[in-house]
């Protein structure tokens, strides 16, 4: 795949090839669905795990990019890409973020209804 992010002069700096679409909607679904599977059980905390992996990993991987950029002494003409690369890449994560925040927080509202169907029936 030559989609991601590139370091060389004169190529820019995200590219995605067009078959390369549906490989990437589908990965994206796919740990949508985990995640929401995930969020759902008793334990929420297990809705966290693919959020941090995916933090995990891309800073494993903006990391190797610094280690060869600054061998190279490029560092300091890449820090804004780096940072901009680092944003866009933990898109996901915020995505992963956001289902499980609705998923715990729509749990939360059906315990509260219950509750409070639990309440007028004791009255």
């Amino acid at each position: 795949m030559g989609s991601g992010f590139h370091f060389e002069e004169g190529e820019a700096l995200v590219t995605i090839n067009g078959p390369d679409i549906p490989v990437f909607l589908a990965v994206m679904a796919a740990a949508l669905a985990l995640e929401i599977f995930l969020s759902l059980k008793k334990d929420g905390r297990l809705g966290l795990v693919l959020p941090g992996l995916w933090l995990i990993w891309r800073v494993g991987v903006l990391l190797s990019r610094v280690a060869m950029l600054s061998a190279e002494g490029r560092l300091s003409d890449y820090t804004g890409r780096l940072f901009l690369a680092l944003l866009v890449e933990n898109l996901p994560t915020l995505l992963l973020l956001l289902a499980y925040g609705a998923c715990r927080l729509g749990k939360r509202w059906k315990t509260i209804g219950q509750l409070k169907k639990t309440r007028i029936q004791d009255l």
